[in-house]
């Protein structure tokens, strides 16, 4: 009996947004016209005309705005095939494809996330490919043992306070706008700044409605939205990214995501599951799945996103 394909790009998209509920905090663009190409546009206005207060030489200079574009590409994920025997569907004791589908559907959500966080931050095609040092800000708390596999040594914990760094950050780059703005932490840093026996913890998730404990939302605080995965950046002392599944240094440090929701966007294309029924040649079935997504940051400079790395301590 083969697959029900529609149910399986729906389940897809589905996962995707399950498994990494803070994309749902960035615009979606996922419109035909965008989505059916390799590269998204994004337009980028010039500088404002200059405003002069009681001007007294006429005429006034005539200029033209300068607009320009920033660009991001539409990914392709897609999973190795994988073979079931017909033996496997008749003889064990449990649904096998369905357990290895799902798996790979598990697997293939856990990649589009690291992709996507890569692509907020780092950019592989236009100008201004990557998140300046300037929007990377440090810890500020107490010293604990780093929490990192791999690396060694004391980093300065998380703590509400660099809530408040990161919101006077956006301010000060004029990037807040209430009811917009997000954190993605990891399980050391919601450790660290919500303990479980802190009274002010339970009011932070007391502010979280039901609907949105069921999106993934944790906590509330500082006016942000937070949301928790196992890891989210690994940065070296440089304040370097490293990628995703690459070896950790004893002095790397792992990093958090804030964004506002505006300022950042996806496009989530073509979502599809393939299937060979009754292969001749491989004496069974043959099944893989192909997700299209891309994103950026909306502004060139990367305004609207923020990432804090854990700063060394003695």
């Amino acid at each position: 009996m083969g697959l029900e394909v529609e149910v399986w790009h729906e389940t897809i998209q589905e996962k995707l947004l399950q498994d990494n509920s803070f994309l749902t905090q960035v615009a979606d663009v996922s419109e035909d016209d965008i989505i059916s190409g390799k590269i998204v546009h994004i337009p980028q206005a010039g500088e404002p005309s200059s405003v002069v207060k009681n001007r007294s030489v006429l005429p006034a200079t005539i200029k033209r705005r300068a607009d320009g574009e920033i660009l991001y590409l539409i990914d392709e994920y897609t999973t190795d095939p994988v073979h079931i025997t017909n033996a496997e569907t008749k003889e064990l004791s449990y649904d096998k494809r369905r357990s290895v589908l799902d798996q790979d559907v598990a697997n293939l959500s856990e990649e589009v996330a690291e992709g996507m966080l890569t692509n907020f931050i780092v950019s592989p095609v236009g100008d201004n490919k990557t998140l300046p040092t300037t929007s990377i800000l440090e810890t500020s708390g107490a010293a604990v043992a780093s929490g990192l596999a791999g690396s060694s040594g004391n980093r300065k914990a998380y703590s509400i306070n660099d809530l408040q760094i990161l919101k006077n950050f956006f301010i000060k780059q004029k990037a807040w706008s209430n009811n917009n703005m997000n954190v993605l932490l990891t399980a050391d840093a919601a450790t660290q700044m919500f303990p479980a026996d802190s009274a002010v913890t339970a009011t932070y998730m007391a502010s979280v409605t039901e609907e949105e404990r069921r999106q993934g939302m944790m906590y509330k605080a500082q006016g942000f939205n937070i949301f928790v995965r196992s890891s989210v950046y690994i940065l070296a002392a440089d304040k370097t990214f490293k990628a995703f599944g690459s070896v950790v240094a004893a002095t790397d440090s792992e990093g958090i995501f804030a964004w506002n929701k505006n300022m950042v966007e996806k496009a989530i294309g073509t979502t599809q599951a393939f299937e060979d029924l009754g292969n001749p040649a491989y004496y069974g079935d043959i099944y893989s799945f192909l997700v299209r997504m891309g994103g950026r940051a909306k502004r060139k400079n990367f305004e609207g996103v923020v990432v804090m790395k854990q700063a060394n301590a003695a």
